[in-house]
């Protein structure tokens, strides 16, 4: 059975017994591994899931010079 047909199934069984499709677990989120950084050279709010302390633009200034 194909992934999208299970996951049809579990919507209409959550509706036909008066649960919510979100509690059947087909909508649960995950975690973000995206970190939030404020660049060193400009000051600019950013989110990243590299190792940087420099927004792209700057990283791009500090390579050409």
């Amino acid at each position: 059975m194909a992934k999208e047909e299970k996951g049809f199934e579990a919507k209409i069984k959550a509706m036909t017994t008066g649960g919510c499709a979100c509690m059947t677990g087909i909508l649960e989120k995950k975690a973000s591994t995206l970190k939030k950084v404020i660049c060193k050279g400009c000051g600019k709010v950013f989110r990243t899931n590299r190792d940087t302390e420099y927004c792209y633009d700057c990283q791009k200034k500090l390579k050409n010079m």
